[in-house]
This record gives C-alpha cells, structure tokens and sequence, in this order.
C-alpha cells in the first residue's frame, strides 16, 4: 500500500507551495522555503525521500526515534514514510528535494543529519532553482541522478538524542530536557523514576543505546548548539550546561564535533 503524504492542505498554502511534490512524477522536486521563528510543522509523512538543506537558522525534528538538531550548513534526510514533526528555533530559509520512492534503494533506511558535502550543497541549489517540469533525457534529470547519488555518499553528524520508551526512562530525560544542566548522577534519579540504579542503567542502555552519562553528554551537546546559534558565548553556556569550566565544556564538543565551539559556529556562518 502506497503511502500517502499527511501534510494538510492548508499547511502546503502557509509554505506557498503550488503543489504538493509526491503528487509529482518526476524522479526529484525540489524547492526553496522560508520559515519564521517558531514556526512548527504538525506530525505528518510523505511518499519521498526528503533531503533538507538549511541555509540559513536551524531546525529540531522529532519522530518515535528521538530529536535531531540540524544547524546552517548541514542537511537532514528524512526516509519516505517516517511521521516526523518540526520546529524552526529561528528564522531559517531551506533548500528541499524530494526523491521518489522508486529511487531510494541504496539511501539511508533511518533519519540522519548529513555534513553535506559542497558537491551536494550546490546539486540541491541547482535543483530547487530548476523547477518541477524537465524532461527525463534533460541536463536537469541528470542533474537530480547525481544528487541521489551523492546522498549515499555523504557522512552523519552526531546531532541526534534518542528518547526512550519506559515511562520511568522517560521521566528523567524529560526532567533533564527541561533543564540540560542538572548533574545529578544517576543515583539520585531512581526516586523520581520509580526504580533503582542498576534497573535505571540498564532500561537507559536498552532503550537510547547510550549509557545516562553517554545520553547526558548528547543532550548538552545538542543543548550547546541550539545556544551557540542563539548568540549565547560559550562561557555561558559551559555554566548553563552545569560543566565545572569553560575548558571542560570545550574539550567535550571538540572531541565529539572535531571543532571548538567558536570555529564551528564560524564554520556555519560561511556555509
């Protein structure tokens, strides 16, 4: 059974949309799109593979799997079929591209925030500025053949936080959502969830895949890049994450990200 696109008409009207793309026959549409400051987007699907390049701003989507935090620069691949939420923190203006369903074999079978390549960076302008109406045999249907192709090809960074399903896992990390910077071990949570330690610990590793302090670490490190995008300095935000110095919160993004906090928000900036 086909799967059927649940975006509300009205929504495709907000975004000035003339038509909803898995509607199209052509193998990649694309398009471009401006969204304000918390704006959100309803739990919806589509038919396509969504390939979602932000230029400018960020975006947060949520599925069943957890939250991703996508920056400037980078790019989110959402596979055909996943219901799927999103907030945009800031204004954020994008480049979108659709890939048909019949050509998604070898593409990542789960959500994912890419690097994005320069290649794919200008393949997915070039396809939003193309239109809807080419010709399989012209240079624009070549053109969509190669971006397809470089999205296999392209590396995931790790912007995700995975939630868990056990109501009493959930009951920490939405306290500690609420509030990124309280570190309090693990201990000192089984109160509030309804458990001991050692069923907490392993409830954590059995549903996100992370130890608490791995899935801790994840969280203030998606924290710090929301914050970083916001204006926030980066000795604030060290202190909002609860980390003791500026220096052990630095040395914590640079090992997971590959960069200090500054030279990757100066990395956004010039994507």
């Amino acid at each position: 059974m086909p799967i059927i696109s649940s975006l509300p008409d009205h929504i495709w009207k907000t975004l000035a949309l003339s038509a909803d793309p898995d509607t199209s026959d052509r193998p990649v549409v694309a398009l471009s799109v401006d969204h304000a400051k918390g704006q959100s987007v309803q739990t919806h699907t589509h038919e396509r593979g969504q390939l979602m390049f932000v230029v400018s701003g960020s975006m947060r989507i949520t599925t069943r799997e957890g939250t991703w935090v996508t920056p400037p620069g980078r790019a989110f691949w959402i596979p055909a079929g996943i219901h799927h939420s999103v907030v945009y923190p800031q204004p954020a203006r994008l480049h979108t591209a659709y890939i048909r369903h019949d050509l998604l074999h070898g593409l990542p079978a789960r959500c994912r925030v890419l690097k994005l390549s320069p290649l794919l960076r200008e393949l997915v302008i070039r396809a939003a500025a193309s239109g809807w109406e080419y010709t399989d045999d012209s240079p624009q249907a070549r053109l969509m053949q190669v971006l397809i192709d470089q999205i296999a090809e392209e590396k995931e960074a790790p912007l995700f936080l995975p939630e868990a399903r056990d109501h009493r896992v959930r009951r920490v990390t939405q306290a500690l959502q609420e509030n990124p910077g309280d570190t309090r071990p693990l201990e000192q949570w089984c109160h509030l969830a309804g458990a001991s330690s050692r069923t907490l610990s392993r409830l954590f590793m059995q549903d996100t895949g992370m130890t608490f302090t791995a899935w801790r670490q994840q969280l203030c490190l998606i924290s710090a890049v929301e914050l970083l995008l916001e204006g926030q300095s980066v000795t604030q935000i060290a202190l909002r994450l609860g980390y003791a110095s500026t220096g052990s919160f630095t040395s914590m993004f640079s090992r997971v990200m590959g960069a200090p906090p500054t030279a990757y928000l100066n990395r956004w900036e010039q994507a």
